[in-house]
């Protein structure tokens, strides 16, 4: 119940700042950038994913099956995917947009633009769709008794399947936009350094070392403790046999990171209000 109202906190938070700020980049969308285009994906990514989140919490409550049990399962994972990798895209392109915006003000004119950022939404929105068609037939729902059904996440795929599959996700949703914005923000904080004596250009790139900090924090809090999880259940699987008891302790700690993920929704609000004075 203390991880439901967490989710529920989440949800209430999530759902009030992603759906401000989809009206008000919508509102604005004559003045949009190649940021606010990033930035309005990313509460959509959210949004998505808060989206399902009422049915979920109504599920751990009543402890019912919902519709077919796995149908449910099945588009749970695939909102949550949708929202997890598709945070981490966006806020990867986000923390590489005010890189090039505050260390190459100029030269990124030549080669990067509003059309450009378009492209690289798309491409994301696509790679996005086409890693969660696994998921839609490698998602199981195991019957409990009593009307409870558990979604197996990881848990009950053959390994054959699952092990190249999940090392996939970590290293290409993981480890490579990882890489990514921790090199951004150490480039900018770099900049900022060789720069702190002209403070005009000093400030110019404050803000955005801000924002990638901010992002670099978002990431680290809500999406490391899942990638480990998922390596961590793989491990497992491969040393041990599955039986009731182990399931049910996996189980419980995906449910624990797949909150601690949703937390994402109620902070990535916290990186529109730093890019934009009027949100």
């Amino acid at each position: 119940y203390f991880l439901i109202m967490i989710c529920l906190l989440a949800l209430l938070l999530g759902f009030l700042g992603n759906i401000f700020a989809i009206i008000h980049y919508a509102y604005n969308i004559k003045s949009w950038t190649s940021n606010t285009i990033f930035l309005f994906n990313l509460a959509l990514c959210d949004f998505t994913w808060i989206l399902m989140v009422p049915f979920s919490v109504y599920y751990n409550l009543q402890k019912l099956v919902i519709y077919s049990s796995q149908i449910f399962c099945q588009f749970k994972r695939i909102f949550f995917n949708i929202n997890i990798y598709g945070s981490i895209y966006f806020l990867t392109v986000i923390s590489f947009d005010r890189y090039i915006g505050a260390v190459h003000p100029i030269s990124s004119l030549r080669w990067w633009d509003k059309d450009k950022a378009t492209f690289c939404t798309i491409a994301i929105w696509i790679f996005i769709f086409i890693e969660s068609i696994p998921d839609f037939y490698y998602t199981f729902a195991d019957g409990k008794g009593n009307n409870t059904v558990a979604c197996l996440e990881y848990i009950g795929e053959p390994l054959h399947l699952i092990v190249p599959f999940a090392v996939s996700r970590v290293v290409f949703g993981f480890l490579i936009p990882a890489t990514v914005i921790f090199t951004c923000y150490m480039l900018t904080l770099k900049a900022l350094r060789q720069l702190k004596k002209r403070q005009q250009k000093r400030n110019r790139t404050i803000k955005p070392l801000l924002l990638v900090f901010v992002a670099m924090i978002v990431f680290a809090i809500a999406f490391i403790p899942y990638h480990v999880m998922m390596i961590a259940i793989i491990i497992y699987r491969l040393n041990y046999q599955l039986n009731s008891n182990n399931i049910s302790m996996i189980f419980t700690i995906y449910e624990l990171t797949e909150i601690i993920c949703s937390i994402s929704s109620c902070l990535d609000p916290i990186i529109f209000i730093l890019v934009s004075k009027n949100f």
